[in-house]
């Protein structure tokens, strides 16, 4: 599910931010088959993020809806409200075990 950083290191106090989050649940899942767009669904998500697979799957999968203004803010840390939605819709997406 992590893999953490390529420097070697796992950073256990640093927060997480809401890419790496994408990144995450997107492992816990299974690493899904999502068809990746031209164009990212969110007008912060450059294509070339290299969490752009991840993010745009979780909006797919509806786990996320991002902000009303079409931003996803991959670098925010992720409140504990959002993590408490995130979690609850994504348990109707993920592959039963």
């Amino acid at each position: 599910v992590t893999t953490g950083y390529p420097d070697g290191t796992y950073r256990p106090t640093s927060p997480v931010a809401r890419d790496a989050m994408a990144a995450f649940l997107y492992r816990f899942a299974g690493r899904p088959a999502v068809s990746l767009p031209p164009s990212s669904p969110f007008t912060d998500v450059p294509t070339s993020n290299q969490f752009y697979r991840e993010i745009t799957w979780l909006a797919a999968s509806g786990v996320t809806t991002g902000y009303p203004d079409g931003t996803y803010r991959p670098l925010q840390s992720v409140a504990r409200d959002a993590m408490a939605a995130f979690l609850n819709r994504f348990a109707y997406v993920a592959p039963s075990s």
